[in-house]
């Protein structure tokens, strides 16, 4: 089991507070890391892949201080970044190799076995020996997948794994998640909540430098199910919603528009108890902590 710790850790460009004495623990399994764009969700995972050093606070990956055992934490991360790419005539093979020679102090014996195993695992033999600019939008990523479990690290840090990506090749971005939390933790940053909807144990929502919800995904539902609502209202009764509630959702299928939102009572007659996903829950947890 692994445990990182995250303690009062703030960061600043200049006089912008990116960070705002944010902390968290968090154990082996996937972990969704949300919030809008520059909501601090990069600055966190920046930090915590040591891309950037510490101004103020603490990380502990286990025992090891971030400060103090560097090089020993750097052993134990994979990152795959936003816009992650190599060398066009490279093979994805000869790509997962010079990987792993320059991140392991292994034989080449040793090493190959080890990519062979991550090139099964990730079910990549049919184009692991192809050039990385013949590769598709999914083979890439996936590419990015496996290099990032190069020494079986016990940290992996993903960002906006599925960006870019068209449906099908985002389920299968999103099937490897299972596979890959076992026995380590894997933070997902996003702001496309499908993609960690089904599989991740544990949510951070991060807004405006701070965290603003921290807990099971199901407790993340759960916190505001009884202050969403969904009701039909035609335009003229719309501006009311709109200035009393705070509205989720608006769907406009016909003369009428269905719409959800947030209020401790309901605004109108017809207004019932609504279903929420977890897209509604991301949504109406940001609306109720606007400035």
């Amino acid at each position: 089991m692994t445990l990182l710790r995250v303690d009062n850790l703030s960061y600043k460009y200049g006089k912008l507070d990116a960070l705002k004495n944010i902390s968290f623990e968090v154990e082996d399994g996937l972990i969704g890391v949300l919030g809008p764009n520059g909501a601090g969700k990069s600055t966190t995972m920046k930090l915590i892949t040591t891309l950037f050093n510490i101004q103020s606070g603490e990380i502990f990956l286990d025992d090891l201080n971030y400060k103090k055992d560097l090089k020993k934490v750097r052993k134990r991360i994979g990152y795959l970044p936003q816009d992650f790419t190599t060398y066009g005539n490279l093979t994805g093979r000869e790509f997962l190799e010079i990987v792993g020679t320059l991140k392991l102090e292994w034989s080449k014996v040793d090493i190959k076995k080890h990519i062979d195993s991550i090139i099964e695992k990730l079910d990549m033999s049919k184009f692991i020996d192809r050039k990385f600019k013949e590769y598709s939008g999914g083979m890439k990523q996936k590419l990015g997948f496996a290099q990032v479990m190069i020494g079986d690290p016990s940290l992996i840090v993903v960002d906006e794994p599925t960006v870019g990506l068209d449906p099908e090749q985002r389920n299968v971005i999103r099937e490897l998640f299972p596979m890959i939390s076992q026995n380590r933790i894997v933070l997902a940053t996003t702001h496309i909540v499908e993609d960690i909807e089904f599989y991740c144990k544990y949510l951070i929502v991060i807004k405006d430098g701070q965290i603003i919800y921290k807990g099971t995904k199901k407790n993340f539902v759960e916190e505001i199910k009884d202050t969403v609502w969904e009701t039909d209202v035609n335009s003229d009764d719309l501006p009311k919603i709109l200035e009393q509630g705070k509205v989720i959702t608006t769907i406009h299928p016909n003369e009428m528009y269905h719409i959800k939102y947030i209020s401790s009572n309901p605004l109108t007659d017809n207004s019932v108890k609504a279903s929420i996903s977890l897209q509604d829950a991301y949504i109406a947890h940001s609306k109720m902590h606007e400035k």
